[in-house]
């Protein structure tokens, strides 16, 4: 049974690194070259990828990683770590549909409508509350960049792992060793 637990774990773990990396990297390209052509895509997968991080938020409930740095004198720091990333892949959606669903953009998953859109006659968005989404317009542009810095530390601590302290934790994060 651990071994199907590690393997859910896995799985959610790079699901969750593919889409929020896609996801941090269309954002930037949007809010830098404000290219609109990409939002439509990026609401429907931001939209996805909460959905699974909520699902792993849930497993990892009950079935906490491991961690490396057990013992250790920076095992708080990693805690912590680990805590900001999985708050930033909360905020960073919720701020997201704040910013577009309060905007009267609404938010689309392939044609299945979340929240709806608002426009008035000459096509013209109309928000439903404009501080709001200007709210969440400010917490999703920064925490995009706070979380892109995240997740690279996150990413060089694994490279750290496995090239410097020679442990097994990117390892096993890669493949599964199935002990039955």
């Amino acid at each position: 049974m651990a071994y199907q637990t590690q393997q859910v774990t896995r799985v959610l773990h790079w699901l969750s690194a593919f889409f929020i990396i896609g996801l941090l990297g269309s954002g930037i390209y949007m809010a830098d070259g404000n290219d609109y052509a990409l939002y439509d895509w990026h609401k429907a997968f931001g939209v996805i990828a909460f959905l699974l991080v909520i699902i792993r938020l849930y497993h990892r409930k009950d079935n906490p990683w491991p961690s490396s740095a057990k013992g250790t004198s920076h095992e708080k720091y990693v805690q912590y770590m680990h805590q900001f990333l999985l708050i930033a892949c909360v905020l960073m959606p919720v701020s997201g549909l704040i910013y577009s669903g309060l905007g009267g953009f609404g938010v689309d998953v392939f044609g299945i409508e979340v929240i709806p859109s608002r426009y008035n006659e000459k096509a013209e968005v109309l928000a439903y509350n404009q501080a709001g989404s200007d709210l969440g317009k400010a917490v999703h542009y920064y925490l995009g960049y706070l979380m892109t810095a995240l997740v690279i530390v996150h990413v060089f601590a694994a490279l750290k792992h496995h090239f410097i302290d020679k442990d097994n934790t990117l390892s096993a994060m890669i493949k599964a060793k199935n002990t039955h």
